[in-house]
């Protein structure tokens, strides 16, 4: 798996602008995974956030307007927790271990 995860890592370069936004959802699982592992890695582990802060941390990361399917993604993906109500997010403790093998070592 490693390997094949080098090779997405080089092919997801082609799904980012110069901005280094995200201008296409892969439709391929490892891929999509890897995407949100790169937003994933920029909210803090250690707080809450409101689904309006998701939103907003999402949006600093893709050029494309569907925020709500990437935060449905993480949560799908068990990068985020949340309540019930949607009222509350916040980083899943273990997301690190379950998705050892897809985090960037550059």
């Amino acid at each position: 798996m490693e390997k094949s995860i080098q090779i997405y890592n080089k092919k997801l370069k082609n799904y980012y602008d110069s901005d280094g936004k995200l201008m296409q959802y892969p439709s391929k699982r490892p891929m999509r995974i890897m995407v949100l592992i790169r937003i994933i890695e920029q909210m803090d582990a250690n707080r809450k956030y409101t689904e309006k802060e998701i939103n907003e941390m999402i949006k600093l990361h893709i050029a494309f307007g569907d925020i709500e399917l990437i935060r449905r993604e993480m949560y799908q993906y068990k990068l985020l927790g949340r309540l019930r109500d949607g009222s509350e997010y916040w980083v899943e403790e273990d997301w690190r271990n379950v998705y050892a093998e897809y985090i960037r070592e550059d």
